[in-house]
């Protein structure tokens, strides 16, 4: 634990000790003072949760807009220990810790990751799916997407039925039901 751990522990327990005596206090008094020569509060942590823990109930009770207003700032810097530069616009998400990092921390051998990645990486290359498998995931992909497609049509037709709206022309079982004006045409390709 280093100083700054301790120092903001000790201002978010002194917060509560006020609190205890004198409400008024606790209200005007900043829950993460400026250091002097800053332009914002130094949190002491990346970590939303990290930070949440140092602050007992009560305090995040009276302050709750400085409290969310600090986890809003902690999560748009990057997740890695000591590392300031914000992700808000431009970042990457781990999705292997599902944290937020810079692009310079991004990869998962920098953060801490690499462990996990080696071994989802070992067990693909010894346990591979095989072309049949992957080729048929598409196929299945493709089909529910087209299914999607159909049955969001099929809502909108019902959508024009109850609501008294003319039917679509151009879509199936629209005005005659067959798509045509009256079925001859398809009985004479037929004959044909």
């Amino acid at each position: 634990m280093d100083r700054e751990d301790i120092k903001n522990k000790s201002t978010a327990n002194n917060l509560a000790t006020k609190k205890l005596s004198s409400p008024d206090e606790v209200q005007d008094a900043p829950l993460f003072p400026i250091a002097p020569g800053k332009s914002r509060p130094d949190y002491g942590t990346n970590n939303t949760l990290e930070l949440l823990e140092r602050i007992p109930t009560e305090v995040v009770n009276l302050k709750l807009d400085d409290v969310l207003t600090a986890v809003k700032d902690v999560d748009n810097l990057c997740d890695y220990p000591r590392c300031k530069t914000k992700t808000k616009l431009m970042g990457q998400d781990c999705e292997l810790c599902r944290k937020r990092f810079c692009f310079k921390h991004g990869l998962p051998e920098v953060h801490g990751c690499g462990d996990a990645v080696k071994r989802e990486e070992r067990v693909k290359f010894l346990h591979p799916k095989p072309a049949k498998t992957v080729r048929a995931e598409a196929d299945l992909a493709q089909a529910k997407k087209r299914l999607q497609s159909k049955l969001k049509d099929m809502k909108v037709e019902r959508m024009q039925k109850v609501s008294g709206g003319p039917p679509i022309m151009g879509a199936k079982g629209g005005a005659g039901g067959s798509g045509g004006s009256d079925g001859k045409g398809a009985r004479r390709k037929k004959g044909k």
